[in-house]
């Protein structure tokens, strides 16, 4: 797998994945298209495998006011990530998650990775405890809670 910078035509690709029930929380139904564009991109032979986002925009806006970002010591990397739905389910997320991690800690050196995830989305949450994660605050928004998982790199 290999990671590029977002195009046009991967932004507008991503926009248009529909994933199903209860995933389908997660479809932007063909919106969005400029947010992503400063996204970077991940491949497999060519294929689109996914996406991931870092900073403010990996971030869910409630969580501000329900203080589940508080800076601390050291670079801690918000990451915000989309497989493709042909790919979900298949074993392969430990993989997309590993190259991610590795990119950033290759080029930033952080004290630990952040992820927000809906608390429904069980199938991301156990891939991501056993890459190390756990929890340490939620919150609502509207009516879905949200889980905030960090992994202490050092």
């Amino acid at each position: 797998m290999e990671i590029r910078p977002m195009g046009e035509w991967e932004a507008r690709e991503i926009a248009g994945w529909e994933y199903p029930p209860p995933y389908d929380f997660y479809n932007m139904n063909g919106e969005g298209e400029e947010e992503l564009r400063g996204d970077e991109a991940v491949f497999d032979d060519g294929s689109l495998v996914g996406f991931f986002c870092t900073g403010a925009e990996a971030r869910v806006p409630e969580g501000y006011g329900a203080g589940a970002y508080p800076e601390g010591a050291g670079i801690i990397i918000d990451i915000g990530l989309g497989m493709n739905p042909e790919r979900t389910g298949r074993g392969g997320g430990m993989a997309f998650l590993t190259l991610i991690l590795g990119h950033l800690r290759a080029d930033r050196s952080p004290a630990a990775f952040r992820l927000t995830v809906a608390d429904f989305n069980e199938r991301a949450i156990r891939l991501y405890r056993k890459a190390g994660f756990r929890e340490t605050a939620s919150f609502l928004r509207n009516d879905t809670r949200f889980l905030v998982l960090v992994k202490k790199e050092k």
